[in-house]
């Protein structure tokens, strides 16, 4: 039995599945919002646009599995590609301390891989088509992407936003999407200059970000545009766009005192990235009460506390920080 629990507790610290809670809320949002469309314009073209009650539990289940599946892919490959330098700077990360081989992390990522895509074959095959190509971003950007920071940074920005368009690739409302892709970014950016990663940022590097962000900004805006609503419905208001402003702001601040109370810069870095990830369910349903939908956006709230305290105790007692819980 320990055996058997020490090699899914390997897997589960390989895949980094403590911190994949903003991936499901993002697709979760996207469910809630395509069953809500209605309100707005006609009745989405999927066959699980008004479900039955076990309908709407398996597509909620299938989006699990395919956010899940794609960040643990993701995580591993990064972990497989980074054996060398976490052997110097991160020993207690699975591959390095012995855990698990290369090759048997490779199965993990390929495995996780093919569950997400049959996963996605639930949502439409639209859906299967993103996820394969979040996945060829995802690799591209631990293949050769993160080594040069503008392009790094920008790529996932654009995984951020591919992957909330999988379970309705037609959303007309595409405002959010280019929020959490703003909020990948921007996280990216705090991350890599707390962990001083090399290369540095430099102004250079700063300019390709900007200049990477406005360009995927204005082709959301044109596919706003072209799916007929434009940025926002016309019919609610714009004041309601205060809602994930607030948001944003206090983030910010939450962000600003949890990194200036961690004891040193890369646990600073880990905690922005972990609540970083718990905040896309504040930003889900900050969106809903924009969009006057109280009751699913009180839900998400809850969600949003309820993976807060999951991911603490997730990794406090089951040992995911990086450290047996007997070393603590």
């Amino acid at each position: 039995m320990r055996p058997m629990l020490g090699r899914l507790m390997t897997t589960l610290q390989l895949t980094r599945v403590s911190i994949t809670f903003g991936a499901v809320s993002d697709l979760w949002f996207t469910i809630v919002l395509v069953w809500s469309f209605s309100k707005w314009t006609a009745v989405p073209a999927v066959w699980w646009a008004q479900p039955t009650l076990f309908q709407a539990v398996l597509i909620l289940v299938a989006a699990v599995v395919v956010a899940v599946g794609l960040f643990g892919c993701g995580a591993a490959i990064n972990d497989v590609l980074d054996a060398r330098r976490d052997a110097a700077f991160s020993p207690e990360r699975p591959i390095p301390a012995g855990r698990i081989r290369p090759g048997q992390a490779v199965v993990v990522a390929v495995t996780a891989l093919m569950i997400s895509v049959v996963a996605a074959a639930v949502l439409g095959p639209w859906s299967v088509w993103l996820t394969l190509f979040a996945a060829s971003l995802v690799l591209f950007y631990n293949a050769a992407a993160r080594f040069v920071p503008a392009v790094g940074i920008v790529t996932l920005g654009i995984i951020h936003a591919v992957h909330m368009l999988i379970p309705y690739p037609e959303m007309p409302i595409v405002l959010p999407v280019w929020w959490s892709m703003s909020h990948a970014m921007m996280l990216a950016i705090g991350v890599h200059m707390l962990e001083s990663k090399r290369p540095r940022l430099t102004r250079r590097a700063v300019l390709g970000i900007v200049v990477g962000w406005m360009f995927w900004s204005v082709m959301l805006l044109l596919l706003a545009m072209d799916r007929g609503i434009g940025v926002w419905p016309d019919s609610v208001p714009l004041h309601g766009l205060l809602y994930p402003a607030g948001a944003m702001i206090i983030f910010m601040v939450f962000a600003r005192w949890k990194i200036s109370t961690a004891p040193d810069w890369p646990a600073a870095a880990e905690k922005l990235k972990r609540y970083g990830a718990m905040w896309h369910a504040v930003y889900a349903a900050s969106w809903l009460l924009a969009l006057g939908l109280p009751w699913p956006a009180a839900c998400f709230g809850v969600l949003a506390v309820t993976g807060l305290v999951v991911m603490t105790v997730w990794r406090e007692l089951l040992g995911l920080s990086g450290r047996p819980v007997e070393y603590r």
